[in-house]
């Protein structure tokens, strides 16, 4: 099983993943790559994914995406996240990979970021909402192709594709 990934420039790398390891020492909790799921469990084999990633991010600029709020939920994926405000570039991305995929995984797209993966109370969670510093807006330069594993600890990214800098 595979993911499709959009990961962050250096910076916003380091900033999410700093949040992401605090919360995750602090609450016994995994520590995982920051990212945006785009395509959610493909069971195909690599091959396959790298061809169609390829295609999909051929000319593609790297963006910057906003954040709407943040939020937490029962669901373990999303116990406290960073909602997205939806925009083209990302949407148009997500659209392409379920032309190719959707027969195999269904995958609905809520763009996000997570930072914990643990089930923890209301309480714990609206505490660490709360105390989160965490920036307006985000640089996506890449296209990962994680290989998932039920355990966040096996998790690895095995693919990588630089979007194009549109910096000037």
């Amino acid at each position: 099983m595979h993911a499709i990934w959009l990961t962050f420039s250096k910076s916003d790398r380091e900033s999410l993943k700093n949040i992401i390891d605090e919360l995750s020492e602090k609450h016994q909790a995994p520590k995982f790559e920051p990212h945006i799921t785009v395509y959610g469990l493909i069971d195909t084999e690599i091959n396959k994914i790298d061809k169609i990633a390829k295609e999909v991010i051929l000319n593609q600029n790297s963006f910057l995406v906003k954040k709407s709020e943040i939020l937490q939920s029962e669901e373990l994926w999303k116990t406290v996240f960073i909602e997205l405000k939806s925009n083209e570039q990302m949407e148009w991305i997500h659209k392409k990979f379920k032309k190719y995929f959707d027969k195999i995984s269904k995958y609905e797209f809520k763009p996000h970021i997570s930072l914990i993966y643990k089930i923890l109370s209301i309480e714990e969670k609206i505490k660490i909402i709360n105390n989160l510093d965490v920036k307006n807006e985000f640089q996506v330069n890449k296209l990962v192709i994680q290989k998932f594993s039920p355990d966040i600890k096996k998790w690895k990214i095995v693919k990588e594709y630089n979007l194009k800098n549109n910096q000037t």
